[in-house]
C-alpha cells in the first residue's frame, strides 16, 4: 500500500552498493560523534549552572552563627487594625 510509492532502487553494481554501505556508515558514525558531542555540552554545562547556582545560595541562618532555640519559629507578620471579626469561607465541600 503506503510502502508500494516508496521503492527504493537497489544497483546490482557492487562498487556501487559498497560506496552507498560506506556512505551510510559513516553517517551514522557522524550522527552518533554529534550525539555523544552534544550529550558532553549538556553534562558540562549542567555540571556549571548547579555550581553556580550552589554558590550564589544565601547560606542559612545556622551556618551563619545566630542559633535559633528550639521550637522557635522565626517569620513576618503584619498587625490588622481592630475591628468585626470577619466570617471565613468554608473550606472543601
Amino acid at each position: 500500500m503506503f510502502h508500494a510509492g516508496l521503492r527504493l532502487v537497489k544497483s546490482r553494481h557492487p562498487l556501487a552498493r559498497l560506496a552507498a554501505a560506506l556512505i551510510a556508515v559513516v553517517l551514522v558514525i557522524g550522527l552518533v560523534a554529534v550525539g555523544v558531542f552534544a550529550l558532553a555540552v549538556l553534562v558540562v554545562g549542567g555540571a556549571l549552572f548547579a555550581l553556580v547556582r550552589a554558590l550564589r545560595a544565601p547560606r542559612p541562618a545556622a551556618a551563619a552563627g545566630t542559633a535559633t532555640p528550639s521550637g522557635v519559629i522565626e517569620g513576618e507578620f503584619t498587625v490588622v487594625a481592630d475591628g468585626p471579626a470577619r466570617k471565613r469561607a468554608p473550606t472543601g465541600a
